[in-house]
């Protein structure tokens, strides 16, 4: 199963339902919002691939220069593209622009395929194939590598968007899983295995998950 591109409209109400409805129809996954607020909550727990600005309402413009500035997602800026006539205001030019930002962000994960991590005086290389779990452990996130764990500090959220989003997905609030490394799930008891850890799933996120599973 090829999971649809996931993709954010942030704009007026008007601004938004053309651009809705023909990605929807190329079969994007479409989720809109026009608050600053709505987007955040959005992008915390199912951040999307792409984020498509439209215009600007209601505080969106301060959480886009937000995001521009942080880095954290691919944000296509339309409202701007269009005003300063980089692009047509069709549905070829959409197209065109959103294709050229999903191709981006594919290229730039195709190529992380390790991280480093420092370990006392060293910093030391990590496969992200290797990582079977990350979990919360204070102020640490804890990067289960076999049978070690890296302690890092930082949040579950920051390096879920450093993590490519085909092979990592949050599964509770203190957990994100590699995908590939799970051996069992259990949708009753709402846990997934990975060699001998037993994982919960939080019922906020198992849809998320089930989305990104290929179930026959």
């Amino acid at each position: 199963m090829v999971r649809k591109p996931s993709i954010l409209i942030l704009g007026t109400t008007p601004s938004i339902q053309g651009p809705a409805s023909f990605l929807e129809e190329l079969g994007c996954d479409i989720r809109t919002a026009n608050k600053a607020a709505e987007a955040a909550g959005i992008c915390l727990f199912t951040p999307p691939d792409l984020i498509l600005v439209t215009a600007k309402p209601n505080g969106v413009e301060d959480f886009v220069s937000q995001l521009k500035t942080q880095n954290k997602l691919q944000v296509l800026d339309w409202e701007m593209a269009l005003a300063n006539g980089e692009v047509e205001s069709n549905s070829e030019g959409l197209e065109g622009a959103v294709t050229d930002a999903l191709e981006e962000l594919a290229n730039n994960k195709t190529r992380a395929k390790h991280f480093f991590t420092k370990v006392g005086n060293k910093l030391r290389r990590i496969h992200l194939n290797d990582v079977r779990f990350i979990e919360v452990e204070g102020k640490y996130s804890a990067i289960h590598v076999g049978e070690r764990k890296y302690n890092v500090k930082a949040s579950l959220k920051d390096l879920l968007l450093k993590l490519p989003q085909e092979d990592f997905v949050r599964v509770s609030r203190n957990f994100v899983i590699n995908i590939d490394r799970v051996t069992h799930i259990d949708t009753f008891q709402f846990v997934i295995k990975i060699d001998q850890d037993e994982i919960p799933i939080s019922r906020t996120y198992k849809d998320e998950l089930m989305k990104r599973i290929q179930l026959l």
